[in-house]
């Protein structure tokens, strides 16, 4: 570890922390960073995940207020996204350095589609219901794809809990926001006890985002929610599509 390795995760941190706390997408860019400062991609993935989960915590502790008139559905969906997290983060550890190399740009791409698209994505979802809640089968089922996806690679996890709980049941969007934060904890929860004990991570890194994503995460509440958000968005977008092209390329 040296200066300029902690330097670019400080800042990889403060930015990805501030990018949740108004658009999301905070892993595009702590995740590549991860791998500039030399941790190999399958490390990277883990250790972003270890040091995203007590900003999820934070999230979810911060909207109790719109958690606790819907403690029952939240309840419910405990066992949903424990098994899912679990098997998501049994898979990344079962999956090979050279597959997950293989098939990192196409996740990463993934994410950044699902960053372009997201906000129609949840207009549209949020239509199909008409007003009401669908049966409870389609949020479980949304729920524990979303919780597998995340607890495998990390990026966009966000969007993909809001557009699913959004098509399912008939809440604001501040309900909708809380029950996803309610989700992605208990996917930080798990991912940091299964990465910590069985996968390789670069807890040096670890310890040098954990606080810069809470400050990023203050610094966006406070002052980047004072920015257009679309400008953001595509700036991650960008950002996201070039760097999928960067991996591909190495990939080959």
């Amino acid at each position: 570890m040296n200066l300029l390795q902690v330097s670019l995760l400080l800042l990889a941190g403060l930015l990805g922390g501030g990018l949740n706390a108004v658009a999301g997408g905070g892993s595009l860019i702590t995740y590549p960073t991860l791998m500039a400062v030399g941790v190999p991609p399958l490390q990277a993935n883990a250790t972003n995940g270890i040091a995203v989960a007590p900003a999820y915590a934070a999230a979810a502790f911060g909207s109790r207020e719109n958690l606790l008139p819907q403690k029952r559905r939240a309840l419910l969906l405990i066992p949903t996204a424990l098994v899912a997290s679990v098997c998501g983060a049994l898979l990344l550890l079962n999956t090979p350095h050279s597959v997950f190399e293989a098939i990192v740009p196409f996740l990463v791409l993934a994410a950044t589609l699902l960053m372009a698209v997201g906000p129609w994505i949840n207009r549209k979802v949020t239509a199909l219901n008409g007003g009401r809640d669908l049966h409870p089968l389609v949020l479980h089922a949304g729920v524990f794809a979303g919780c597998f996806y995340g607890s495998y690679f990390n990026a966009a996890l966000g969007l993909i809990l809001i557009a699913v709980i959004a098509m399912s049941v008939s809440e604001k969007l501040a309900k909708v926001g809380a029950l996803k934060n309610f989700c992605t904890m208990i996917v930080g929860i798990v991912t940091s006890v299964m990465y910590g004990v069985w996968a390789d991570v670069a807890w040096w890194a670890i310890g040098v985002l954990v606080p810069a994503t809470f400050i990023g995460g203050y610094i966006g509440a406070r002052i980047f929610q004072r920015l257009p958000e679309c400008p953001l968005r595509w700036g991650i977008v960008f950002y996201g599509l070039v760097l999928s092209g960067i991996l591909l390329v190495r990939s080959l």
